[in-house]
């Protein structure tokens, strides 16, 4: 039973390209989000309140108001970047691994 020949009509240049620019993208959103203004971090007092453990307990904690905070559009904007590039590293071995063994069933049967 002869395996199809699977051919690739768009170039591989154009696909970098599109990670490239949808990664600028990606990084340019982040950077809006967090308004790129130098801002005057709130100064602390020195020590711990006694009352205060060192590990919160769950839901104590307050919902995010900038976009750095835990659970802000930065580290969603993070998370996002991190899966579009591992998703980016697995679809190119995948198309490379089908070329190459595309390239080899070709010259075994001919």
């Amino acid at each position: 039973m002869p395996r199809h020949h699977i051919q690739y009509t768009e170039p591989v240049g154009h696909q970098i390209r599109l990670v490239v620019v949808t990664l600028l993208s990606f990084i340019v959103l982040a950077l809006t989000a967090t308004g790129a203004s130098a801002q005057e971090q709130p100064t602390t007092s020195q020590g711990t309140p006694v009352d205060q453990d060192i590990i919160p307990d769950p839901d104590t904690g307050r919902p995010p108001e900038e976009a750095g905070d835990r659970g802000g559009a930065l580290q969603l904007a993070v998370l996002g970047l991190v899966v579009v590039a591992i998703g980016g590293g697995i679809y190119a071995i995948t198309r490379e691994s089908r070329r190459k063994r595309a390239a080899d069933d070709s010259k075994r049967t001919a």
